[in-house]
């Protein structure tokens, strides 16, 4: 591995940096991840109230696609990168279970 110049093996510095902000956006994802789950959750008990059943995973999709929007990002790396990494993924089963959890 090379340091932050790209001339020589990273630094003690470098390294821990580099694991500090691994882990800040690993705790970023999950934060995301849990927030749109919860949120599809919630939307999804309400609408069953009323006889309509919510695709967890279309509503995470459409948030995502929401923010897109609202902050100029490309829709389609973004959501291609959050299925990559699976975050998509994730978002929907939780709140799948979070939605089958509130079954009466």
């Amino acid at each position: 591995m090379t340091g932050s110049e790209g001339t020589g093996p990273a630094t003690p510095g470098d390294l821990r940096a580099r694991q500090e902000r691994e882990l800040q956006v690993g705790f970023a994802l999950a934060s995301m991840e849990d927030a749109l789950a919860r949120e599809a959750s919630q939307v999804g008990t309400l609408l069953r109230g009323t006889g309509i059943e919510l695709d967890p995973l279309t509503f995470v999709v459409m948030r995502v696609l929401e923010v897109c929007v609202s902050e100029l990002i490309d829709p389609v790396c973004a959501l291609d990168e959050l299925r990559q990494n699976g975050s998509l993924g994730r978002s929907a089963d939780l709140a799948a279970d979070l939605l089958e959890r509130d079954l009466p």
